[in-house]
């Protein structure tokens, strides 16, 4: 028992040995891309020819389990840059499928011969091509900023990439084709300005560049591309939050620069009403969800009375037209479907109302076109009796008094209409 027990611990120690002399020589993988962007990668013979700057990369390692460890290197022209490429393992690819990736992104301006090489053990794979600029020209040019002097040319910036900070920086001219350039205008989510200078823009994705137009007039409407928003710059700065006038109009913008379209906006203790094109209403009507509004000249909303076209009109406190009864400063008024206040007589609801010249309407006795009318407190044209005072009056069904003659009831009524 003891000699087998000795040659156990003899083999085991020949086994260790043989494991120091002979490292693990890794179990057999292969290397595969896989692409988030297939439009800036070029492929002939169903191989990889070269692809564009400016993307993400994921290498798919096949045939290796997890727990095998992995030593990544990317390189550019024999230059070590899986740190300045971003390179990290994951455990999902761009598109989210699971496996064991190399994820790593080329940024703008770097070209050449590129590889990848993956050791497990010593068992070592490699994957090659080409980066470029235009897989679809050899002489095109690319770049994060672009800069479009027209339709149909533009250029691009030279920039510096910072792995670190995930940014690029460049210097935007002050001129172009020598002429002053106030800014050049960035669309994104919302259109912005930037000054002539060094620019920073933090790396968004793959294929992600930033186009830039320049401004060469002191004050201008910009539109924002592939939508209907409006902008307006002065002196390379988007006005916000202000009042613009141009060519005799006001125009309001917002707080980020965009063009006021709705209907209503208050500002500065006061109602604005503008056009679909943004224009604002003055010294005139406005129709609005059933109901009519006055803008003054200032373009403000106007409330109260308003005097236009030689008719009076009343708008609320809400700012809408009047019609029918409204009562102001203890007086009645009677508005027209027009909205225009009524003078003179009004029928409403069966009953005959007098309304002064004011617009007031009358109570008590009203001389009109030579006859005497009397209205009650209610303004309503009284038939009938009438007692005012201690004396009796007779109206007859058309509202005039009687006067020296007799009732329908065979009373006599004097020169005054009083009953005798």
């Amino acid at each position: 028992m003891k000699v087998s027990k000795k040659i156990t611990l003899f083999g085991l120690s020949l086994a260790g040995l043989a494991l120091l002399a002979f490292p693990h020589s890794g179990k057999a993988f292969e290397l595969e891309e896989e692409w988030g962007i297939k439009d800036d990668v070029q492929y002939q013979d169903g191989k990889i020819l070269r692809f564009n700057n400016g993307n993400e990369v994921d290498i798919k390692v096949l045939d290796l389990p997890k727990t095998e460890k992995i030593e990544w290197k990317v390189t550019l022209n024999g230059q070590d840059q899986t740190v300045n490429f971003l390179g990290q393992e994951k455990d999902k690819s761009m598109m989210g499928v699971e496996g064991r990736y190399l994820n790593f992104y080329v940024p703008y301006g770097y070209r050449g011969d590129i590889k990848v090489e993956a050791k497990s053990g010593n068992e070592v794979k490699t994957w090659s091509t080409k980066v470029v600029d235009d897989v679809y020209n050899d002489g095109g040019k690319s770049g994060y900023f672009r800069i479009d002097e027209s339709n149909d040319q533009h250029t691009y910036l030279d920039t510096k990439w910072d792995y670190q900070t995930k940014t690029y920086t460049a210097t935007l001219p002050e001129t172009l084709n020598g002429q002053k350039v106030y800014a050049w205008a960035e669309e994104y989510e919302e259109l912005k300005l930037q000054k002539p200078g060094v620019i920073s823009h933090s790396y968004r994705g793959a294929g992600a560049f930033k186009i830039l137009y320049p401004i060469v007039k002191a004050e201008s409407w910009l539109k924002k591309n592939y939508s209907e928003k409006w902008y307006y710059q002065k002196q390379g700065q988007l006005v916000q939050n202000d009042w613009v006038k141009d060519k005799g109009t006001w125009y309001f913008m917002n707080d980020k620069g965009v063009l006021f379209n709705q209907t209503w906006l208050y500002q500065g203790g006061n109602w604005y009403a503008f056009k679909s094109s943004g224009a604002m209403i003055s010294a005139d009507w406005l129709y609005d969800n059933g109901s009519w509004y006055y803008l003054k000249d200032s373009g403000s909303m106007a409330t109260g009375w308003l005097k236009d076209g030689g008719s009076w009109y009343y708008l609320n406190n809400s700012g809408a037209m009047a019609t029918g009864w409204v009562k102001d400063s203890d007086s009645w008024y009677y508005l027209n479907n027009s909205g225009s206040m009524a003078t003179g007589w009004v029928k409403d609801s069966g009953s005959w109302y007098y309304l002064n010249n004011s617009g007031s309407m009358a109570t008590g006795w009203v001389k009109d076109s030579g006859s005497w009318y009397y209205l009650k407190d209610s303004g309503a044209m009284a038939t009938g009796w009438v007692k005012d005072g201690n004396q009796w009056y007779y109206l007859a069904s058309s509202g005039k008094m009687l006067h020296n003659t007799y009732t329908p009831d065979g009373y006599y009524v004097d020169a005054s209409g009083a009953w005798k």
